[in-house]
């Protein structure tokens, strides 16, 4: 939901300014670090909190409860006042919920506005006593603040800043950590010896005796310690930006274009009406399937979920929003037509193509219990990452890859991955979780897919359709053969650059 919660900022800020709720000079604030710059990215942290920490990542859906959760499970116990959280926190809600309600953004599924103020009142006069009570931090915003009070930012760029603090801190004696960590000491002995590491925002102290290596706290941190030489991937060949956003505009991207054809569904009629939930009315599904071309059989016995997904996914990059009872194209809806047009700018077709990308890479939600279901996609997140790393290599000839035969290669480089309690099984989610995506990716134009049978049955097509995905991702064949787009190697080479790989483009010094 980050391009969503981007969007909302930005349009919760034109509103505030011209309110006059916008502390000092400006939105920016004097040198990029005044008032208005503090007031931004105040209300960017609140609502990123509710994302991560509170599990609540659409900033227009708020129920009751959401906001004593989000200055008192949160803001007190884990983040740092250096944003003016204490003294201006409430306020900062306050607007963004009268903006909400003044603008019609506030989604069809909230509760009254007037209710959700009626907390922050509630809160008014226990929220600032609660954020200077030491008792009640935890052991990140204990550290964080220490840090803050030697002088240092926390928004410094160069990690070994915060590791020489991290350092100086594991040097200290038990009295002095109990400085920084007070009673949080009585409760874990163990912080009295062990080793504090710091990495983008959170804390860990070990116990003594384990190695002091950041990759085996946080599975995103790169090795520190020595023990892993730089992951190195053959040089490809890529073309600039503006062809591939014309590669865009001309090839698969269907995801992109069922998008842009709900933003014009939307657009008709002045806006169309979604139900209290802020779903597609059921009598308006119909039609919407027929212009997607996606079965209507199904929306009948219970729903479709490739329709659920695409709605998800329009309003998360703010395709659609909604006002209340209504669902109307969002501020990306034109930039989608510039892209598909061949029409927009290239830089900003293809981000838009690779941020969608990104979100297609994620594992889809498993039909579990919540708890399961979230512990399972965590497990299948890396796969297929994994997988594409291995693809990127494979074909960087020119030939394409054997899907079985690369898929089993993956599975078994990351044999140690998989659980030991029934280890077949756990293998064949990880390989359906890769067709799925790919089929996913296919559509989308990052991968080809070829050697399909064609003579699929009708129905067993329908039923892919409706979930959203290929009759090959959900019927296995032997004999495929999957290869990269330009897109595609575009897209993991990005990833890959991310993760500190040596992937170098051929003819630039390969």
């Amino acid at each position: 939901m980050l391009r969503l919660q981007q969007a909302v900022i930005e349009e919760f800020a034109t509103w505030a300014s011209a309110e006059g709720s916008v502390p000092g000079a400006g939105l920016d604030g004097a040198g990029g670090g005044g008032p208005g710059r503090q007031w931004r990215d105040r209300i960017a942290i609140l609502l990123q909190a509710r994302a991560d920490h509170l599990g609540r990542p659409d900033p227009t859906r708020w129920r009751s409860g959401d906001v004593h959760d989000l200055f008192m499970a949160y803001v007190v116990p884990r983040q740092v006042d250096a944003w003016g959280l204490a003294a201006h926190g409430l306020d900062t809600i306050r607007d963004f919920l009268r903006f909400l309600d003044a603008t019609d953004r506030l989604h069809p599924a909230s509760i009254r506005v007037a209710t959700l103020l009626k907390e922050l009142d509630r809160l008014a006069g226990k929220y600032p006593a609660a954020m200077a009570d030491t008792s009640r931090w935890q052991l990140a915003k204990r550290v964080f603040t220490a840090i803050l009070a030697d002088g240092l930012s926390l928004d410094d760029d160069d990690p070994a800043v915060l590791d020489d603090w991290a350092a100086r801190f594991s040097a200290r004696d038990a009295a002095g950590r109990r400085l920084v960590l007070g009673e949080l000491m009585d409760d874990h002995p163990g912080y009295a010896t062990g080793r504090l590491l710091i990495h983008e925002g959170q804390v860990a102290i070990l116990a003594s005796g384990r190695p002091p290596a950041k990759h085996l706290v946080w599975p995103d941190a790169a090795c520190d310690c020595g023990c892993q030489q730089q992951a190195r991937f053959p040089a490809v060949s890529l073309p600039d930006e503006a062809t591939l956003a014309r590669q865009i505009a001309t090839g698969g991207a269907g995801v992109l274009r069922r998008l842009a054809l709900l933003a014009t569904w939307a657009a008709s009629d002045e806006g169309r009406n979604v139900d209290s939930r802020g779903d597609l009315r059921r009598a308006d599904r119909p039609a919407l399937l027929a212009a997607l071309d996606l079965p209507e059989e199904f929306e009948r016995r219970g729903g479709t979920p490739a329709l659920a997904r695409l709605w998800q996914l329009a309003i998360e990059f703010d395709v659609i929003q909604l006002r209340r009872t209504r669902v109307v194209p969002g501020a990306t809806a034109a930039h989608l037509q510039d892209a598909l047009a061949g029409a927009g700018k290239p830089e900003l077709t293809v981000e838009l193509w690779t941020d969608l990308a990104d979100v297609l890479i994620q594992p889809v939600e498993p039909p579990t219990k919540p708890r399961e279901g979230e512990h399972l996609r965590d497990w299948l997140r890396p796969w297929v990452p994994w997988f594409l790393g291995s693809l990127y290599t494979a074909t960087a000839a020119g030939e394409p890859a054997d899907l079985d035969l690369l898929t089993d290669e993956v599975l078994d480089d990351h044999a140690d991955q998989v659980p030991p309690g029934d280890p077949e099984m756990f293998a064949a989610l990880a390989a359906a979780s890769i067709r799925m995506t790919l089929a996913s990716l296919a559509d989308h134009g990052a991968v080809t897919v070829t050697g399909a049978p064609e003579d699929i049955d009708p129905r067993q097509a329908a039923a892919a359709a409706a979930i959203g995905t290929a009759p090959w991702a959900v019927l296995p064949s032997p004999g495929l053969t999957v290869d990269l787009t330009d897109l595609g190697r575009h897209l993991v080479r990005r990833h890959l650059l991310a993760e500190n790989a040596d992937a170098p483009l051929a003819g630039h010094g390969a």
